[in-house]
């Protein structure tokens, strides 16, 4: 398609886990300790000026590239408008399995966006609007381990999943499921670009800093997909007012989702 690189458009910045008794209880645990590790992070990067271990010197920048026709897309239909995110099977094969296999069932048809935590992140595809009752007798509670890509990074608008972790320590792992996260930004007070690339390189750094997103959940989750499109139903999303309990004061419902492919999203946005 001719207009591809007219229609995609990268994130901007933006202006200015998970589920029920059992694990709403996790949500909270782990929303408390993303909070505190930011701003641990920040003091970190500043003290130590050391590099994480890692992190490759040269990064194949998948998610800030148009996507091809024949790229896989889901497409989430939302009472706040319309989100389109690529799919990245090469990169978590396992996970787009799964994930498409609920999509295409109408897993998501219905489900709730349940929590923004500080409009840093959202979490969505969960049975109830209710965090604390967000995983209920119809919720899959599949558990995939973690996979890791070199090409994928939580930035602004990445989509990835977790569920929990198992073990502890250096030998935790963690795991993905049928809820996914989709990632924001923390404070800019937080994305100072010096600090970014004295501790995530150059490279890394800079995208941190240009595009935004969640450094402390670098190489933690399952990283599956990109919003390339529906950026304004995202920050409203975002921006949404939530109760003490992070959950969104008005419901946020994905109505329908479904797979189709980047070049069809552009046939079909032309038409």
């Amino acid at each position: 398609m001719d207009n591809q690189a007219d229609t995609y458009k990268k994130p901007r910045k933006p202006l200015k886990s998970a589920l029920s008794s059992k694990a709403f209880k996790r949500y909270l645990s782990v929303s408390m300790a993303a909070i505190i590790v930011i701003l641990v992070f920040v003091g970190f990067i500043y003290i130590s000026g050391g590099r994480r271990s890692g992190i490759p010197d040269d990064i194949d920048f998948i998610q800030l590239e148009a996507p091809g026709d024949n790229q896989p897309v889901v497409v989430f239909e939302t009472s706040l408008g319309e989100l389109k995110a690529v799919l990245y099977p090469d990169d978590a094969p396992e996970y787009c399995r799964y994930f498409t296999s609920l999509v295409e069932s109408g897993y998501y048809d219905g489900t709730y966006f349940c929590a923004v935590v500080d409009s840093a992140y959202s979490l969505g595809g969960t049975k109830h609007p209710d965090p604390s009752q967000a995983e209920t007798e119809d919720s899959d509670l599949t558990s995939l381990e973690a996979e890791i890509s070199d090409r994928l990074w939580p930035i602004r608008g990445a989509l990835a999943s977790y569920t929990g972790s198992k073990g502890f320590g250096p030998f935790a792992k963690n795991y993905a499921g049928s809820t996914f996260i989709m990632i924001n930004d923390i404070d800019d007070a937080y994305m100072n670009e010096d600090a970014l690339k004295r501790s995530y390189g150059d490279q890394l750094g800079g995208v941190f800093a240009e595009n935004g997103g969640i450094p402390n959940f670098l190489r933690k989750y399952t990283i599956f997909a990109q919003i390339y499109d529906g950026w304004e139903a995202f920050e409203t999303l975002m921006s949404q007012e939530v109760l003490e309990s992070s959950q969104p004061a008005s419901d946020i419902i994905i109505e329908r989702a479904y797979i189709t492919t980047y070049g069809e999203t552009v046939i079909t946005a032309a038409e």
